[in-house]
């Protein structure tokens, strides 16, 4: 099994030349012109003609860097939120409330670009079972979050009973299912960051450290 890496590797990434950030400021370019549209007409009227004439690049030149105006989407569901726990991890405190900060700005955000996320689950964007590379990518901001459950591992806020990995696997499903529920107003149309602070609530019950925790088994080569 892959270690997670720490906090501080996520937050201060290796400086790139100037070639590749040329070429990665043309792909968030290329991304934000793609996320503004749908945001103004939808999934459906956003399309790729527009996309490039408003970011002023041809076809070849946009399907250079994405296959298509779902891949945007995927991309934006993969790692969309990670420079929100970034900047949240580099703070001081708990990690428990870190990730509780980090978790109600992610609710803030979503309820803010509410149609952003109707189109990702209208187009099937993001889809693990169809796509399982989205479960594991080191692009995901889930690996932010393994690192950050490490640490507060080290630092006795979270159970050694399982591995960070599988700890962040799990907040994952519980946010998934949070915000199902509050995308089909079920079971109640309560605000997206009160039910995310309640789903936080309810796993830190299950992730606290117990009297008689162990740590987890070592996991054999290959699994």
């Amino acid at each position: 099994m892959t270690k997670p890496a720490s906090v501080n590797e996520y937050a201060s990434p290796e400086p790139l030349g100037l070639r590749e950030r040329k070429k990665g400021a043309l792909r968030r370019r290329l991304a934000e012109v793609a996320i503004a549209l749908i945001r103004e007409r939808g999934y459906e009227r956003a399309t790729i003609d527009e996309i490039v004439r408003r970011a002023d690049v041809s076809q070849p030149t946009f399907y250079k860097y994405y296959p298509s105006k779902d891949a945007i989407l995927r991309e934006h569901a993969l790692s969309g939120f990670r420079s929100l726990m970034t900047n949240e991890v580099a703070q001081r405190g708990p990690i428990t409330e870190r990730i509780r900060r980090f978790l109600a700005a992610i609710a803030k955000q979503m309820t803010a670009d509410r149609d952003v996320w109707y189109a990702i689950a209208l187009s099937n964007a993001y889809n693990p079972i169809r796509d399982p590379e989205l479960l594991s990518s080191s692009e995901a901001g889930t690996r932010l979050l393994e690192a950050a459950i490490e640490e507060g591992q080290r630092l006795g806020e979270f159970t050694s009973a399982y591995p960070s990995r599988r700890l962040a696997s799990l907040l994952e499903g519980v946010m998934f299912r949070v915000c199902l529920e509050w995308g089909a107003g079920f079971p109640d149309n309560r605000p997206l960051t009160a039910t995310v602070a309640e789903g936080f609530d309810l796993f830190l019950r299950a992730a606290r450290p117990q009297p008689g925790d162990k740590a987890p088994r070592r996991a054999r080569r290959g699994e």
